[in-house]
């Protein structure tokens, strides 16, 4: 598992508002509003509808006097009955803003559209948010309405977790339905994936063991683990899980579980539970079949096409091309994310070349003699010096790694400056 830095847990500090205690899946009390969700398990929730996108609804209810929205997405819904005096609720096309590329037609009228993201590698280099953001773009001129996160990571960056987050709670649900489908999601990518309400499994799926790490693999504590613990309460709420889960995937509380009639599942930190989820003393990593069965993944499906029947849907139009070896349509977006993360492996791979290279051209020109020996050793010099450059505007999380920040660059432009005029 890759160490979670704590040098950018600082800039994950908590904000003013106070993340209030859970309040659990127990009867929902009626909201003011008479809009009903009907759900096929039988259970009815009564408050009112504030978004609906591609089939998923967003309703407000309240549980012992205190508002809370539910999510649930058209695998879950039976029915819909909106009140006759209720306002009409924005739909995906309609939440879009007005300048915003046109959305092309569906070649099948009446078909969601569909595009699976693939975030894969380390969270903060290959795994990054920037990608994922300029990607929105891209899905909205194919149409998309259902955007499918793959995730296999084994984890990264502390400092990347909020920006991935926002990305995805703020720009990316308002417009898509999103899900996110779990093929491996340690530590940091499942602290990602925790914002998305509805997640699946692939059959060999895992989902956990969150602790952060520090210097030579020593475990977060204090100031710093309680800071992260309480971020994560926040994400928890914002992705409807229990805050419970990702605290015992945190640190080493139990989790348990009781599994009501109705089906509701309440959670607890302690082994009350009428199912020990996760002993004292162990980290929690969820395997599908845990998954599922305690109702934190809506379902398994090994391929998209499973997976599209997961979702409820009749039929899905996926969009992208064939390519050999990819075992779904890649998108322009998705092709996007394999371009970030080839271009990074790139940048990475050849940063200690291109400083080496830079410090010896520059070396050779104070040492010269000749003004047109020195020209020329300037002139390699700033040539690597661009090419670093380029790399560290589009992955500036290189500065985080090197130290090397944009004065670093002003810096050595003005040597070479001062080299030429010698």
């Amino acid at each position: 598992m890759h160490r979670i830095r704590t040098s950018f847990v600082a800039r994950l500090a908590a904000v003013a508002l106070l993340a209030g205690a859970w309040l659990g899946f127990g009867p929902l009390q009626a909201a003011d509003a008479a809009d009903r969700v009907v759900l096929k398990d039988g259970r009815v929730f009564e408050g009112e509808i504030v978004r609906e996108a591609a089939g998923a609804v967003w309703i407000k209810v309240t549980v012992s006097g205190i508002e809370r929205t539910e999510f649930f997405g058209p695998a879950d819904i039976a029915s819909v009955e909106r009140s006759p005096d209720a306002p009409a609720v924005a739909s995906t096309e309609a939440a879009r803003a007005p300048d915003a590329p046109a959305k092309s037609s569906p070649r099948t009228p009446g078909v969601k559209r569909a595009a699976v993201l693939t975030l894969e590698g380390m969270v903060g280099t290959q795994f990054s948010h920037k990608p994922l953001k300029e990607a929105i773009p891209m899905l909205e001129e194919e149409g998309v309405d259902v955007v499918v996160f793959k995730i296999n990571s084994g984890g990264g960056l502390l400092y990347e977790l909020s920006f991935l987050q926002d990305v995805i709670h703020d720009e990316y649900k308002p417009k898509f339905h999103v899900v996110a489908w779990i093929e491996s999601a340690i530590s940091a990518a499942a602290m990602t994936a925790h914002v998305i309400e509805e997640i699946y499994f692939m059959p060999q799926g895992n989902y956990g063991a969150c602790t952060g790490y520090s210097g030579a693999l020593v475990a977060m504590k204090d100031r710093g683990l309680e800071e992260v613990l309480y971020m994560m309460e926040k994400v928890s709420a914002k992705g409807q899980h229990h805050p419970a889960i990702m605290r015992s995937m945190q640190i080493d509380d139990p989790l348990s579980c009781t599994i009501k009639p109705n089906g509701d599942v309440e959670w607890y930190n302690t082994e009350e539970g009428d199912f020990l989820v996760n002993p004292a003393g162990r980290i929690l990593t969820f395997d599908a079949g845990q998954a599922i069965r305690f109702k934190f993944a809506k379902g398994q499906a090994a391929t998209i096409e499973e997976l599209g029947r997961q979702l409820g849907y009749a039929e899905l139009e996926w969009v992208g091309e064939t390519v050999p070896g990819v075992p779904f349509p890649v998108s322009k977006a998705e092709k996007h994310q394999r371009e970030w993360r080839k271009s990074m492996g790139e940048a990475e791979s050849n940063l200690q070349s291109n400083f080496a290279k830079y410090q010896i051209s520059i070396a050779n020109a104070q040492a010269a003699q000749d003004d047109r020996e020195r020209g020329a050793f300037v002139g390699k010099a700033a040539r690597e010096l661009a090419i670093m450059e380029a790399a560290f505007k589009k992955h500036p999380i290189l500065g985080l790694f090197t130290g090397i920040d944009e004065q670093w660059f002003e810096d050595q432009k003005e040597l070479l400056r001062r080299l030429r005029r010698r």
